[in-house]
This record gives structure tokens, C-alpha cells and sequence, in this order.
């Protein structure tokens, strides 16, 4: 996307989404599900923009949740047109109902989670198990949902050690989950993961007819798939499995855009300081995973040097040290790319600054207000019963 004739339009901070580029991942998404008969859902939790969902309903399967509130706006924006997938750690029972009403497909994530409130769905879902293979591929353990100790899903070594696997999980059981990555772009992984449940359930496999592989991988241009499409092919050949995939930040990632606008210039001990009015609280990752985004226009040998900052009073919010080419100047705009997942799902209001307005380009090229956030958003959170007007 062009932004060249863009950014002074939108009022900073601003989230802009490229729906050109949602539907380059999701014609990929499309080839995949042509090629080797899996179906591919989007895991909601990165972005659930109803205008995007509707955009992405066309070329998917379905859509994965992980709470009633994502289970009801989806449905809200799908209807009955299309399957929604479900899985938690955690289902209160005053959910469970809900959860039976809106879900067609649920994956425990205990077998003591089944046992509780299993009931509340069979007949209404196709029920499944969260397996865990317990491979881990990430060197922090924070995303790594085989960490030791994990709490996503059945250790595969529990399951494999019981002696009546079938008593256990019933007839009732059809499917399973696993997920076993995150940003990972190497497919390998994914064969080794299957390889490990061939080895460790193979009852489970041929008692199952279906079996969500996660998310937690990428779809840049060019990534090589091929070990994607063997590991469907394998679980569609050998055991006549469904196989459901569900990226989530892979569809939007690439799509989002950050613009900000340039409030301050000053020296700090030799380097140059220009704060925004955008915030890393905008884009709590940076903070999470400890990272500098990616900036238009940056280059590693730029004669001017800048260290872009948050406008809250946190001393930590700062974006990093950039390179341009020319100098910047108050008024100007600074544009973060790859934003487009796990921004405005984890973005606060910390020291009261506003959310950043929304935005999408169509793939025409057309500029479109989607949502203004405003200060009766802010003070609504801390209403209560006893407020007074204000």
C-alpha cells in the first residue's frame, strides 16, 4: 500500500488496514484449501473488525474463538454461514450454554474441563481434546504453549500412558487440537508435530475425524509450504482425517498500518528525541516481546538519527532509534508497518491518550473511517453505579 497520498488524511494516531493485502494471505488461504482439501479459519483474537470478518468470511471455513464474547461477535457477523471453532482454557459454566448455542466445534482443554462442563455441549457441538506434544520450538517460554509446566491442553505423554485411551475420552470424542508454535515460518515444525502424534496417539488419530493443526505460523511471499501441504495430505491420506488450520496474525500483520504525527523535537543527552502522539501501550507487543517495529522510511545509514517516542509519562515508551534521510520536523508523519495484529485487541488508555482511529484502504485504494474513539469511550470504563455525571 501507498501511503504517500494517505497519511496527512487520517487523524493520528490512526490504525490503517490494507484489505489488499488481507486478501493476498487469504487467496493463499484459498489455494491451500483447493490444493490439499484442509480447511483454513481465522483465529479471531489478533483482529475481530467485523468489516473484516466479513471480508475474510468468503474465502474460509470458519472462524476460531477462545471466549464467549469473540464466540458472539463473530456469529453476530457470519450468521449461520459458516463454523466457528472454540477452545479455552478456562469455560465459567454460566458460559457454557452460550458457548453450546453458538460453537459447532469445541476442543477441551483438560479432560477435567470435559468432564465439568462437557455436557453442556454434546449433541449441539463435534467435541475434540486440546492435545499438548509437549515439542517446543520457541526459546521464550512465554509464547511457547508446550513450555514445561503448560497450561494449553492434555500432555501427550498422559494420553499415550493410559492404558483404555478409549474409555477415557468416550465415543462422544471426535477431533483434537494441537498447537505447538507462534511467528514461525518454518512449516518443518509443523511435520515434526504431526510425526510426534503418530508415535505417541495413534488411537487417537484413527478414533478421530477431524484435527485442528493451531496457528502460530506466518504466510509471507514466499514461504516455503511444502511441508504444509505433506502434513495435510499425510492426516487427510492415512487416517481420513478433516484438518482445520487457524492463523490468526498471519491474515493481518502485514495489513496494519500505524501512522502517527510528530509533537516534539529535542536533544537527551546527545541524541535526538522526537515524541509522537502515538504510544507503545498502541502496540503493547513491543513492550511484551521486546522489539523495535518496522518504520517507512527508516534506512540503516540514514544521516539523520532519532529516537521515537510515546507521549505518555512511562519512561519506557519508546518505539527505538531510527535513520531518515532527510531531517524530521514537528508536524511530520511517522508510519509503523506490520501493525496489523495485536494492537488495537491489547491497546489501553493509559494516561488518558486516546485509542488510535481506524481505518481501511480498499483495494481500489480508497480511504474509509471505520471507528473514532473519543472520551466518552475513555470514560465510560470507569463509570460505575455510584458515579455522578461528569
Amino acid at each position: 500500500m501507498h501511503f504517500s497520498s494517505l497519511i496527512d488524511a487520517v487523524e493520528t494516531p490512526a490504525l490503517v488496514y490494507d484489505e489488499g493485502e488481507v486478501l493476498r494471505v487469504l487467496e493463499l488461504a484459498g489455494s491451500l484449501q483447493r490444493e490439499t482439501g484442509c480447511r483454513m479459519l481465522y483465529s479471531v483474537k489478533p483482529l475481530p473488525l467485523p468489516p473484516l470478518l466479513e471480508l475474510m468470511n468468503p474465502w474460509l471455513s470458519g472462524f476460531a474463538v477462545s471466549s464467549a464474547f469473540e464466540a458472539r461477535l463473530a456469529r453476530s457477523v457470519v450468521g449461520q454461514s459458516t463454523s466457528i471453532h472454540f477452545t479455552s482454557p478456562g469455560i465459567r459454566p454460566r458460559d457454557a450454554f452460550e458457548l453450546a448455542d453458538l460453537c459447532d466445534y469445541v476442543s477441551f482443554n483438560s479432560l477435567s474441563q470435559w468432564n465439568s462442563v462437557g455436557s453442556c455441549f454434546e449433541g449441539r457441538a463435534s467435541l475434540g481434546l486440546r492435545v499438548n506434544p509437549g515439542i517446543s520450538f520457541l526459546d521464550d517460554e512465554r509464547y511457547d504453549p508446550c513450555r514445561e509446566n503448560s497450561k494449553l491442553g492434555v500432555p501427550v505423554d498422559l494420553l499415550s500412558g493410559m492404558d483404555n485411551l478409549e474409555g477415557v475420552v468416550g465415543g462422544k470424542l471426535e477431533g483434537m487440537l494441537v498447537h505447538t508454535n507462534c511467528e514461525s515460518t518454518d512449516f518443518l515444525e509443523l511435520l515434526r508435530t504431526v510425526d510426534c502424534l503418530e508415535r505417541k496417539l495413534p488411537v487417537l488419530l484413527e478414533q478421530a475425524s477431524w484435527i485442528n493443526l493451531g496457528g502460530g505460523y506466518l504466510f509471507p511471499e514466499g514461504v516455503a509450504l511444502t511441508p504444509l501441504r505433506m502434513a495435510i495430505e499425510h492426516l487427510r491420506g492415512e487416517y481420513g482425517l478433516e484438518v482445520f488450520l487457524e492463523p490468526g496474525a498471519a491474515y493481518v500483520r502485514s495489513a496494519g498500518h500505524m501512522v502517527s504525527t510528530v509533537l516534539d523535537i529535542f536533544d537527551s543527552g546527545g541524541k535526538r528525541v522526537a515524541v509522537l502522539d502515538a504510544t507503545v501501550n498502541h502496540m503493547t507487543e513491543l513492550l511484551e516481546f521486546d522489539f523495535e517495529p518496522d518504520v517507512e522510511g527508516h534506512r540503516e545509514d540514514g544521516e539523520w538519527e532519532y529516537l521515537l517516542a510515546g507521549c505518555t509519562c512511562l519512561a519506557g515508551d519508546v518505539f527505538g532509534e531510527y535513520s531518515f534521510d532527510r531531517p524530521m520536523e514537528a508536524g511530520d508523519r511517522v508510519v509503523f508497518k506490520n501493525a496489523g495484529s495485536y494492537t488495537l485487541t491489547k491497546a489501553h488508555t493509559f494516561n488518558g491518550v486516546n485509542l488510535p482511529t481506524l481505518y481501511s484502504v480498499s483495494p481500489e485504494g480508497e480511504l474509509k473511517l471505520l471507528r473514532e474513539f473519543d472520551y466518552e469511550d475513555y470514560a465510560a470504563r470507569w463509570k460505575t453505579n455510584a458515579s455522578h455525571p461528569y
